[in-house]
């Protein structure tokens, strides 16, 4: 930040001045505070984040010191550079890759799974799981002595360096889930359907007859259904 005296009298901050400079650590955790839609922006915040300081900290800083910070942040109003997905991230010289020609195996999927649902912007114990060396297993081995390691490992990237990895992932990500949504919703629909029929054949509204045949029908759309 210069040879300004309030350094020394402040500390160290090391403020990024480009997305190479803000790590997938940082990137989730700026989402994850503004999750909430109701939040209202506050650069302290933000600051909080990308500077390791606390918010005590930060209100002490003289106000000209903050905007030489400000002027470190401008690229905060343009969104990191899009690149194309790939299934692959090279770190230090070691290939890690989302393998696609075999199906996921079940621990693999439990443990993205039980993930995404109780944070879904932790990308790099995601990445951690379900990206890895060629040859390495998903078993309790890795998930004991080498997975907690590899997770510190992707925070430490830079976001545009994982940006296009996790791009592939939510791809494919949603491309897994959607038959898996549609068939909820159906399976909704044909419940609802039952309810709707036992309470006509209740009311004397439909004939027995008439209900076996709808019943009939709804139990093999769901033996479809849950063949899916």
């Amino acid at each position: 930040m210069g040879d300004n005296k309030d350094i020394i009298t402040l500390g160290e901050w090391n403020v990024p001045s480009k997305w190479d400079e803000v790590t997938l650590k940082m990137y989730s955790e700026i989402e994850r505070f503004y999750e909430d839609k109701d939040k209202q922006f506050d650069i302290r915040d933000v600051l909080h984040i990308l500077t390791n300081h606390s918010k005590d900290e930060i209100n002490m800083l003289p106000m000209d010191f903050l905007e030489r910070i400000m002027g470190n942040l401008a690229f905060l109003q343009e969104s990191p550079k899009d690149e194309e997905p790939r299934n692959w991230i090279e770190i230090d010289g070691e290939r890690y890759t989302v393998h696609t020609e075999q199906q996921l195996k079940t621990g693999e999927y439990i443990s993205a799974d039980t993930l995404l649902k109780g944070d879904p912007h932790n990308y790099a114990a995601l990445l951690a799981i379900l990206c890895r060396k060629d040859g390495e297993l998903y078993d309790s081995r890795f998930e004991n002595e080498v997975l907690e390691e590899r997770v510190r490992l992707f925070e430490k990237q830079p976001i545009t360096k994982v940006m296009p990895i996790i791009g592939f992932f939510l791809q494919l990500y949603m491309i897994y889930m959607s038959p898996i949504l549609l068939s909820s919703k159906v399976r909704e629909a044909i419940d609802l359907t039952r309810k709707d029929i036992e309470t006509s054949a209740e009311n004397g509204e439909t004939s027995k007859r008439s209900m076996k045949s709808a019943m009939k029908k709804l139990r093999k759309l769901e033996k479809s259904i849950n063949s899916i």
